[in-house]
């Protein structure tokens, strides 16, 4: 083998940079390539898996959403339904006030039509009266002048 090698022009340096080149051939990937792969594999992981939460996160703000809307539309029936009780007992409040209004509007007019009728019952008296007088003091003054 020795002159084989002699032809080939390889000597002793040669097997030292063969070992040194399988030497790095089997250490620099476990201690590189390996150590960047598993940063690359965590990474991706992570990636992976944040996204799974972001998924997650997403889905529950829906369903938070979602049981907002419920209870939001819930409470607007509930206050649909207060506002609607509030305003029968408003309407009731009207109409009990505007039937005490009506009555005494009516006492009212009725006093006021009594009222009237009574001073057209006095008016019509005093009119009596005075007509009396009146013809007696025409009659009188007839009387004079033709006298």
């Amino acid at each position: 083998m020795g002159p084989i090698l002699q032809q080939l022009d390889l000597n002793q340096t040669f097997f030292i940079q063969f070992a040194i080149f399988f030497f790095v051939f089997l250490v620099i990937p476990n201690l590189f390539f390996k150590t960047f792969q598993r940063l690359i594999e965590r990474r991706h992981e992570r990636t992976v898996q944040d996204k799974e939460k972001a998924h997650q996160l997403v889905v529950q703000a829906n369903q938070k959403f979602e049981e907002y809307k419920t209870k939001l539309s819930q409470e607007r029936v509930l206050a649909r339904g207060e506002f609607e009780k509030v305003i029968a007992q408003v309407k009731a409040e009207e109409a009990v006030i505007l039937n005490e209004a009506r009555g005494e509007a009516k006492k009212i007019t009725q006093a006021a039509a009594e009222n009237l009728q009574e001073q057209a019952t006095q008016v019509r008296r005093s009119l009596e009266a005075d007509v009396e007088s009146m013809a007696i003091q025409i009659s009188d003054t007839l009387i004079k002048r033709q006298g």
